[in-house]
């Protein structure tokens, strides 16, 4: 018994480096930006209360949400473990209001825009893990399970987003093509406001619509309720360094 013990916490700390590494690997830098700062995969999600699944249609109006959990912690948050068997990182964005999306043809294609305003972010540490998954996710509505189980527990983090542009394009066959989601972000509370500040920075990634009618290329199928399944990234706020300087400089630049 205790053999088979000690194989199992062998196994359980492996699988724990492991998953360090791999998140780790993800967090290199990019060529535009300072790097990743939170990213979330698969455990991603968006409804709306006033969206056309058989359209991609948003109405002017419509309430935005998506929750989600988060997959990989880079710096300055890499001491936190997204797979912590006992921490749970959920995250919400709500208060965005569609402006009404907006088609334009492209070709032969059709390009659809939906602005969403009024935004904002708040990520939280739980226990115990008690999000849904992808392999979970219920139909909605699902009353004390969502927006609820992404919201509990203590908020790391909190802020407000600028416009968020959510842009696809539909092909003459039905197929969506260049889904993405952008906006600008900036830190305002939690618990870890420190580490982060109130920089602006990007907040993109892609956004996977529902099918029209019948699952076409670059849709998801989801559960009934669900509009999207967007995965993305906070890129890490910039800094300026301060510059060391002298009382007589300062007053040169004022003459």
């Amino acid at each position: 018994m205790k053999s088979k013990i000690g194989v199992a916490a062998v196994v359980g700390l492996l699988a724990t480096a492991l998953s360090a590494t791999m998140a780790t690997a993800q967090c290199t830098p990019e060529p535009t930006y300072p790097g990743v700062m939170i990213k979330f995969d698969a455990d991603a999600w968006a409804y709306e209360t006033a969206y056309t699944a058989s359209t991609s249609i948003s109405a002017p109006g419509s309430q935005l949400t998506v929750v989600g959990l988060v997959s990989v912690f880079c710096n300055p948050f890499s001491d936190l473990n997204p797979a912590d068997p006992n921490t749970e990182y959920t995250f919400i964005w709500d208060g965005l209001t569609s402006l009404g999306t907006v088609t334009t043809p492209a070709g032969l294609s059709l390009r659809y825009s939906t602005k969403y305003v009024g935004g904002g972010f708040r990520i939280y540490a739980g226990s115990p893990r008690n999000a849904p998954t992808a392999v979970t996710l219920p139909a909605l509505p699902a009353p004390g399970v969502v927006p609820d189980a992404f919201v509990d527990g203590t908020m790391i983090l909190s802020g407000a987003m600028d416009t968020l542009i959510v842009l696809y394009t539909r092909t003459s066959t039905g197929s969506f093509t260049t889904a993405s989601f952008r906006a600008d972000y900036w830190a305002t509370g939690g618990t870890l406001y420190d580490r982060v500040g109130d920089a602006i920075n990007p907040l993109t990634g892609a956004w996977c619509v529902v099918p029209q009618s019948t699952p076409k290329a670059g849709t998801c199928t989801l559960p009934a309720g669900w509009s999207a399944h967007p995965n993305g990234k906070w890129d890490t706020p910039i800094t300026v360094p301060a510059v060391p300087s002298t009382w007589g400089k300062i007053k040169t630049l004022y003459r």
